[in-house]
């Protein structure tokens, strides 16, 4: 064998992937990484696109741990021993070539400042490794029996019935198996992986899972969940196959977790803040008590701002609104097969269609005002102008949302209009909710 080329590599992604690219990104990794976990979905290009990633992997010396097909709770599980993970998929609609989702040992996700410093890592010099120096590839025999161990150890049901649909997807290999061993009463379905029939998108939006419902015999008192072709989503449907908001989901387990500690999106409804604080749902019946001290803290609807508030503050759990939920105490990566034990759990005691039946209803009000000007001296008022609000009608000021007693608004810029302000103002009352959105406003004017 010649001594190959020194590697030169100036981008990591930029339009589609393609093989070509997925090779660069594994070289690009494999020089600060030199161990790396790595997990496909089922997508028909998932096996092309992880055998040109490790390839890259492979040539500049690092090794490959191969979770093979696999949900990505549960290769962050079986990465504690490397450097790193990957997951080689995560296409939420049709036709989508897979994608490569780097994270770190315990499931996070890299952060942006991971990302630049592999980009810069790929520009030096490096020449590749002899033959006899390329990595090796060990296969994990052991991942999906090690999640199942490791759920069936925190959680326990009685006949519980449950509707799983795993889409085909990799939760396939794995999910049916847990459930059924916690001691749910399951019927599965599209339990079996295969890369050429899809049942459904993968994804796990009403439009995308709505064939559960029809399924769903509410004389049975079963719950049903879809999982994502990854297994960091789901969707839930209560016992009369009526589809559940991602925020009620997450209102559901915070009532019955009680977590010390959770971080949620910024503009999270106040349904959510209300569950956490015990104000609704006091029928609830529940594995944990609810304690002293306990912490909501907020964070961007995204998932590196969601990971890194959780790591920050060392809370519990975290969530974004779209039906992704990390549970700290597990990994750090999105696990809805964890999200699907608790709510299993929770629908041994309780009636998930009356629990959400008794939520109360919310007033949500949306305007955009125009506010030309300069972005830093209208950041720098506005917080002059939130801090200057009377602490008495005031429990919460972070970020841009206000929390109010009666209710909650927000001040956030509009991602296609610079110049563009938009406001959200909650509360269970309408004329509340309009006496804050005019407060806002004003606040608003009066920083332009």
């Amino acid at each position: 064998m010649t001594e190959s080329p020194s590697l030169t590599i100036r981008s990591l992604t930029n339009g589609n992937m393609t093989a070509d690219k997925a090779l660069r990104i594994g070289q690009i990794l494999g020089l600060s990484h030199r161990s790396v976990c790595v997990g496909t979905d089922t997508n028909p290009s998932s096996g092309m696109i992880k055998n040109s990633f490790i390839s890259g992997l492979l040539s500049v010396g690092a090794d490959v741990n191969d979770a093979g097909i696999m949900p990505a709770p549960a290769v962050a599980l079986a990465s504690g021993n490397s450097d790193c993970m990957a997951m080689v998929g995560e296409p939420d609609e049709y036709g989508a070539v897979s994608r490569i989702s780097v994270m770190n040992s315990d499931g996070s996700v890299f952060t942006k400042e991971q990302l630049r410093q592999l980009i810069v890592d790929g520009e030096r010099d490096v020449p590749l490794p002899k033959y006899k120096e390329v990595g090796t590839i060990r296969p994990c025999d052991s991942v999906a029996e090690d999640y199942r161990r490791t759920m069936c150890a925190k959680y326990r049901v009685k006949n519980t019935p449950l509707i799983l649909d795993c889409g085909c997807g990799s939760t396939s290999v794995c999910a049916p198996q847990i459930m059924a061993s916690i001691g749910a009463d399951l019927t599965a379905v599209n339990a079996q992986f295969d890369p050429l029939y899809c049942p459904r998108p993968p994804g796990v939006g009403i439009d995308d899972v709505s064939g559960l419902s029809d399924i769903i015999d509410p004389e049975l008192g079963s719950i049903g969940i879809a999982l994502n072709g990854d297994g960091t989503r789901l969707a839930l449907f209560d016992e009369d196959g009526r589809y559940v908001a991602p925020e009620s989901i997450l209102a559901l387990i915070l009532l019955y977790l009680k977590p010390s500690s959770a971080v949620i999106p910024l503009h999270a409804s106040a349904l959510v803040d209300d569950a956490f604080r015990d104000l609704i749902g006091e029928r609830v019946s529940s594995a944990a008590e609810s304690h002293p001290g306990r912490q909501i803290i907020r964070a961007d609807d995204d998932l590196e701002s969601i990971t890194a508030a959780m790591k920050k503050n060392n809370a519990d759990m975290g969530a974004m609104t779209d039906g992704t939920f990390i549970f700290s105490d597990v990994s750090m990566c999105p696990d809805a097969i964890n999200a699907a034990a608790i709510l299993t759990k929770m629908s041994e005691d309780n009636c998930i269609r009356d629990l959400l039946a008794s939520f109360p209803r919310y007033i949500v009000l949306k305007e955009s005002v125009q506010c030309p000007g300069r972005v830093e001296l209208f950041d720098r008022k506005l917080n002059e102008n939130l801090n200057e609000i009377p602490k008495d009608d005031v429990w919460e000021i972070e970020g841009g949302r206000v929390g109010m007693a009666g209710g909650w608004f927000a001040v956030s810029k509009n991602t296609d209009s610079p110049e563009q302000i938009d406001i959200t103002a909650e509360a269970k009352d309408r004329a509340y909710a309009v006496s804050m959105m005019e407060f806002a406003k004003d606040i608003v004017r009066s920083c332009s």
